[in-house]
């Protein structure tokens, strides 16, 4: 990563992968500090903010065309201060300059690029800025000196314009969040259905997924989650049908590594075809999940294989020693886009041999290629391919797997794409609930002692001794506070591993970090602010309900508010309000475009449904086991779960209104119940599974 014989700038003493990419660079960069603002108001100069990743392949043309420019790094270092930060380690630095650039009506990106005044308010920016001037727009060198004539002969106009921006910026969100809206409503249950008519509008029926983009195609794995939550309640066949078609396109389509496993970022077309090669862990994440819920639904097993699939993907590449899970990989390797990926004709015959004619047609190989004169393996979607080969799907899959263990094998000798092995509080957290699901579904007790493995890392490496979470651990150090997202997801893989029969202490630490959130985040409308009150002050807190790469910090608290309401935990009522406080709050954007919010969306309908509580209680593990994976197996997004042996069920009784006078009676007792009202238990599965089936 760094070049021993050009010289090192401040960058080589940070953690950030991408930080570190850009410390052999002859810009006279800082980290984002106290450092650069001094220099900044001590010497009058503008300041350029450059915001990225390390997976971003825009970030690395830049850098290659300009950062690594001695011209240009003279021309930064003698009129600017220069500030480099990792979107992913700093995502409220990220998010308020990029609603700035939005302000100014610009199309978001990354790197995103802002100039500042020396106290770090935004004048003006973009994303990419080319060498040259070309793609209509002007080069980097050239706005550059524009900015430095404007900056001498019209700073005060600047100012001005900066302090207008910034007033928008913090009226937009803080002043909103700062005012009581008790007495607002929340969204009524039709915002469920314009949901799925929005999607219905939106769905490709050729290829599947959503045409929410004119060009692109990303993965909507909240979005399907929503819909099968949509069918369950309203039987609306559509809705499972573009669930089931989606999820198939996308793992046959170029957008899933079709040989070592993994969901890229998107398509850059509408076939899911040729991907941007990036692989990060929240989409692999949300994908797994989304597979796990619709295998509970339907039953198919090729969902169960292609969740296997994902998770063996995450397994072997992106776990980390200790049980971490590293950020992403990267899209490119030897300096060109998607190269690791690619496949000649020529290389597929010299490693499958026989197999190989059969697997050109499976996979859509050619002499001439789809993407750079080579190959992007795909499937061909809805083809029944071993039924017009003659073959059994059995042996079909036992020929594809042994040549996906050769390629595999023959790829690995490539030069590998940089993988950004920083762990991240809340994209471990949203695989911990990923897995926890899957283990559950699959009565696969391996993957749930995986999912407790990376929650313990997070719990003995991302949180101080005084109980504050910390955002980002690399090489040993752990660094910045958590943000509400990181605490929301927490609290909810504790709540899933809790469900998932893991004991009290899960219940109890979802608890203690719910109150911590409140203190925290929480602003006098309800809703939760990104950073904490002991957070660094900047130019506004920003407030966030969009369901974007991941879930808002307000979705998975509404979620959290509902499930701790529906347990029964102590404080109960309070948690409900709290959750109809953040719907009420989002209830203008959730019905004018509901596609945006499917976390929401999901959290409302779990608010709405009349629900159920299951309660087992049990004496041993293996009496537990059939009913715990019998339950495990169905898709149960309406009812809450606890599982308790008869010493947790006493200690718990008094303050647990589910296990109250509760007892396994030597065995097995599994109590059905509606806002807490219980029908008599039941010890067997067949009995449990009719009572959990009927309509």
């Amino acid at each position: 990563m760094k070049t021993p014989d050009k010289k090192l700038n401040r960058l080589a003493s940070e953690k950030s992968p991408y930080l570190l990419q850009h410390s052999t660079n002859p810009v006279d960069w800082f980290p984002w500090s106290e450092e650069a603002f001094v220099k900044a108001k001590s010497e009058n100069k503008m300041i350029f903010l450059s915001i990225g990743y390390a997976t971003c392949h825009w970030c690395h043309v830049m850098e290659k065309e300009s950062f690594e420019n001695e011209t240009t790094a003279e021309v930064l270092n003698k009129d600017y201060v220069s500030i480099k930060v990792d979107r992913e380690e700093r995502p409220d630095v990220d998010r308020i300059y990029m609603d700035a650039l939005h302000a100014m009506g610009q199309q978001g990106g990354w790197p995103l690029n802002m100039f500042l005044t020396p106290e770090g308010k935004p004048i003006t920016g973009g994303t990419y800025f080319p060498p040259v001037p070309k793609y209509g727009r002007k080069s980097f060198t050239e706005v550059l000196g524009i900015l430095i004539g404007l900056w001498k002969d019209k700073k005060e106009e600047l100012l001005e314009a900066s302090e207008d921006l910034t007033k928008h910026l913090k009226e937009s969100e803080e002043t909103k969040a700062l005012t009581d809206t008790s007495e607002l409503s929340a969204p009524g249950s039709e915002v469920f259905e314009n949901g799925f008519l929005l999607y219905d509008r939106l769905y490709d029926p050729e290829y599947a997924g959503f045409k929410s983009n004119s060009v692109n195609k990303f993965p909507p794995s909240m979005g399907l989650s929503f819909l099968l939550r949509y069918h369950k309640s309203t039987g609306e066949p559509k809705a499972l049908e573009m669930v089931e078609e989606t999820l198939t396109a996308m793992k046959k389509g170029g957008i899933y590594d079709q040989i070592g496993g993994g969901l890229c970022r998107y398509s850059t077309d509408h076939h899911w075809l040729v991907p941007h090669f990036e692989k990060m862990l929240y989409d692999n994440s949300l994908f797994l999940e989304a597979l796990v819920e619709c295998y509970q639904a339907v039953g198919e097993e090729k969902y169960k294989d292609y969740a296997y699939d994902v998770i063996e993907y995450l397994h072997r590449d992106m776990r980390l020693q200790g049980g971490g899970i590293a950020s992403a990989e990267d899209a490119d390797s030897e300096g060109e886009e998607g190269l690791f990926y690619l496949w000649t004709k020529e290389e597929i015959r010299e490693v499958c041999g026989q197999d190989s004619s059969l697997l050109d047609e499976f996979w859509n190989i050619t002499e001439k290629g789809n993407f750079e004169e080579k190959n992007i393996l795909h499937e061909t979607f809805r083809m029944n391919f071993s039924r017009l080969h003659g073959l059994e799907p059995s042996e079909l899959e036992e020929i594809v797997s042994r040549n996906r263990k050769k390629l595999l094998e023959k790829r690995s000798s490539r030069i590998r794409p940089l993988r950004d092995d920083k762990i991240l509080f809340s994209w471990n957290c949203l695989y911990i609930k990923a897995l926890t699901k899957a283990a559950m579904a699959f009565g696969d007790g391996d993957l749930l002692r995986e999912a407790e493995e990376t929650y313990k890392f997070l719990e003995n490496n991302l949180i101080r001794e005084d109980g504050r979470l910390l955002r980002r651990f690399r090489e040993g150090e752990a660094r910045f506070l958590a943000y509400s997202t990181d605490y929301a997801e927490f609290v909810l893989a504790s709540l899933y591993l809790f469900q998932a029969g893991k004991g009290f202490r899960y219940l109890e630490n979802a608890v203690r970090y719910t109150e911590e959130a409140i203190r925290l985040f929480r602003s006098p409308s309800g809703v939760f602010f990104d950073s904490g009150i002991d957070g660094e002050a900047l130019l506004r807190r920003t407030v966030d309900g969009y369901d974007g790469v991941e879930p808002s910090a307000n979705s998975s608290f509404a979620t959290a508010f509902v499930l701790l309401s529906k347990l029964g935990v102590v404080d109960s009522e309070k948690y409900l309000q709290y959750a109809d406080l953040i719907f009420s709050y989002f209830k203008p954007e959730m019905e004018t475009y509901p596609m945006n919010y499917p976390y929401m969306l999901s959290a409302l309908w779990l608010r709405k449904s009349p629900g159920r509580e299951l309660a087992v209680v049990y004496t041993s593990q293996e009496e537990l086991l059939p009913i715990w994976k019998g339950v495990g197996s169905l898709f149960l997004p309406e009812t809450v779960l606890v599982w308790a042996n008869d010493k947790e069920a006493e200690e718990n009784g008094e303050k647990f209104l589910l296990l109250r006078n509760r007892n396994s009676g030597g065995g097995v007792k599994a109590y059905v119940c509606v806002g807490f009202h219980c029908e008599l238990p039941v010890s067997d599965w067949a009995s449990l599974r009719a009572k959990l089936v009927e309509d």
